[in-house]
This record gives structure tokens, C-alpha cells and sequence, in this order.
């Protein structure tokens, strides 16, 4: 299972600063899609696979106040988007979020098998709070994972069945942390967590160390396994609090604290 690329297809409404395209990225500086304001319910996203694949696992990133209560997935198949056949596989539900005091991001996790080119998301009603003044709901990324193919049958769940009821308990993440859950079914590298927490080029680097670790290991040259190993470890945490001093630099900038902003 590795993680398949995609596009938007389609968006049924964006607002303007966060427009449908931010979830074609992944990175501690995506800001990630929100509806228009005062929107109707539902909402569609439409994701287009670069080619035809199998679908083992969806996860979502929630905004951490523009919350929506439900949001159904479909899997399709077709010359287009809009010409697509579609069957649906279930719907995952969200939590208000009052526990972290809307401070926090919900990731869900969806292991699902099913064969298709495309992936729609019906996002429903959001939670009203005090944060959510405009009725919006918002998806900060979508990572989906599975292996390309060139086509074929589609198997899945029960159309009825409510995915979030098959789910292990969601991970709660604070700013640009997040937790993950592909775990050992996909690997930390493919887990959306790994490209929310490091800025893209020190992500690309360590994918880059880790291939070289699986040579080594392959070659049975051990000393070189262990020191690149050591390698991935430092880049990782250096990674980290590179990308959180850069999201502190943009959110300074964003409320006009220039000296702070300066400082980073």
C-alpha cells in the first residue's frame, strides 16, 4: 500500500482564500479547503486519481472549528468525473470538537477495498460554535492509499454501513501535529502525518535516506544501514521544529507581528 496522487476534479464551492486546489498538496503550509460562506449542505469534492487503483485507505483532516457532522464517501468509475458511475461506500462521522476547545484537528482514518478512478466527498451540515460564524465546513488534506491498476471490478463495504463505526478511535492533533493511521498497513512515509509535520523538500530527503537504508540492508552492508538510519532519525526531529518555526513565522505575519515574525 503506498500513497496514490491525485487532483481536484471538482467543487461545488470554495470560499475564495481557500480555494477546493490546497488539497492537491500536502505540507505544514497547506490551509486546505473551506466552503463558501452561508453555503448549502452538501458539499462536493471531487478527487481524480492519476489512473485507475485499488483503494485501501482514505484519511481526512478536519478544520478544527469548521467542523462538518458527516461526510459520505463514493468510489466511481468512467471517461470523466462527470460521467462517472458511482457507488457508495459509507459515510464517517466527526466529532464537535468541544473537548480541545476547537484548538485541535480530528484525523480520520477509513480502511476501505474498492477499485475505481475517482472519489467523491459529500460533506454535510456543520456543527455550530462560536468559531463558525459563517456556517462553513472545512477539510484541511485528504491522503488516499492503496496501489494503481489498470482497471477492473469494484469490491467494498455495505453502502449502508457507517464507516466510522468500523474505525479505531480518531487521533486528536493540536496546529500543524497531527496523528496518524496508516501505521503498519501503510507505512509511516505514506501516512498524512508525515508530510503535515515536515516542510516538503526535508520530507523528500528522508524518503530519499530511507530508499538508500532499504539498499544497504538488501546488500547486507549493515554499517552503512545503521548510519543513515541514525541519519533519518536527526533529519526527522530537525524537520520537525523546522516546520513548526515556519508556521509560527507565517501565523505571526498573518496578525502583523512583525518582530516576532523577525525573531523566526
Amino acid at each position: 500500500m503506498s500513497k496514490l496522487s491525485f487532483t481536484i476534479a471538482y467543487a461545488s464551492g470554495e470560499d475564495i482564500e481557500y480555494p477546493a486546489r490546497e488539497l492537491n498538496t500536502h505540507s505544514p503550509h497547506t490551509r486546505g479547503w473551506q466552503s463558501a460562506r452561508f453555503c448549502e449542505f452538501p458539499q462536493e469534492i471531487g478527487l481524480a486519481l492519476t489512473r485507475p487503483a485499488r483503494l485501501t485507505q482514505v484519511q481526512l483532516l478536519s478544520h478544527q472549528s469548521k467542523i462538518a457532522t458527516r461526510i459520505e464517501l463514493y468510489v466511481g468509475d468512467g471517461p470523466s468525473y462527470e460521467q462517472a458511475n458511482w457507488r457508495r461506500l459509507g459515510y464517517l462521522s466527526l466529532d464537535n470538537n468541544k473537548r480541545s476547545e476547537y484548538q485541535a484537528r480530528e484525523l480520520k482514518s477509513v480502511y476501505i477495498d474498492c477499485q475505481g478512478a475517482y472519489l467523491k466527498l459529500l460533506v454535510h451540515r456543520c456543527y455550530v460554535n462560536k468559531h463558525n460564524i459563517f456556517n462553513q465546513v472545512g477539510i484541511v488534506a485528504t491522503n488516499l492509499l492503496g496501489e494503481f491498476l489498470g482497471g477492473g471490478s469494484q469490491e467494498g463495504l455495505d453502502p449502508n454501513h457507517p464507516l466510522g463505526g468500523s474505525l479505531p478511535p480518531p487521533t486528536i492533533g493540536g496546529g500543524a501535529g497531527v496523528g496518524g493511521g496508516a501505521g503498519a498497513r501503510g507505512g509511516v512515509m505514506d501516512d498524512l502525518a508525515f508530510d503535515m509535520n515536515l516542510d516538503p523538500a526535508t520530507a523528500e530527503r528522508i524518503r530519499q535516506i530511507v530508499a538508500s537504508k532499504e539498499r544497504a540492508v538488501e546488500m547486507e552492508d549493515y554499517d552503512a544501514a545503521k548510519r543513515l538510519k541514525a541519519a533519518e532519525g536527526e533529519l526527522c526531529g530537525l524537520g520537525v521544529q523546522l516546520a513548526q518555526l515556519e508556521v509560527a513565522k507565517r501565523q505571526a505575519v498573518q496578525s502583523e507581528d512583525y518582530d516576532r515574525a523577525k525573531m523566526l
